[in-house]
């Protein structure tokens, strides 16, 4: 079990690593939070996508105390609904140390309102990044 779960922390890491296709949908001073155009998958209503937040200004983790890099979730927009879910979800530090990694199924995954201005919600389903 813990060989597979290495192994899917690997899988979602490796886009951060890559120069994929990503595009900015949102920037602060405390992140930039960028999309994966090349993983967008539309099913009916739902785009399933992944999401990288790389992290500014010192954040850092509550537990382990470790500065905060770079976030890679693997997440799934309902573009009727306004609804969202992520799917799997890897927090790094500094030098691709994995922090923290889970992953669930869709049928297992908690669905939340997407707030009305949410730049995400507006590149996927309003905004022409149709796979």
């Amino acid at each position: 079990m813990r060989a597979v779960l290495g192994m899917a922390a690997w899988l979602l890491a490796a886009p951060g690593w890559a120069n994929g296709t990503w595009q900015v949908a949102l920037e602060t001073p405390a992140e930039v939070v960028a999309i994966d155009r090349s993983s967008l998958q539309r099913n009916t209503d739902r785009v399933s996508f992944r999401e990288r937040r790389s992290m500014r200004g010192g954040q850092v983790d509550a537990y382990s105390q470790r500065p905060l890099r770079e976030v890679l979730a693997k997440r799934m927009i309902d573009c009727r609904t306004r609804h969202t879910a992520t799917l799997s979800h890897a927090v790094f530090s500094d030098d691709d140390a994995l922090i923290e990694h889970w992953a669930v199924r869709l049928r297992d995954a908690a669905w939340k309102p997407v707030r009305q201005d949410d730049p995400v919600f507006k590149q996927v389903c309003e905004g022409g990044m149709n796979p």
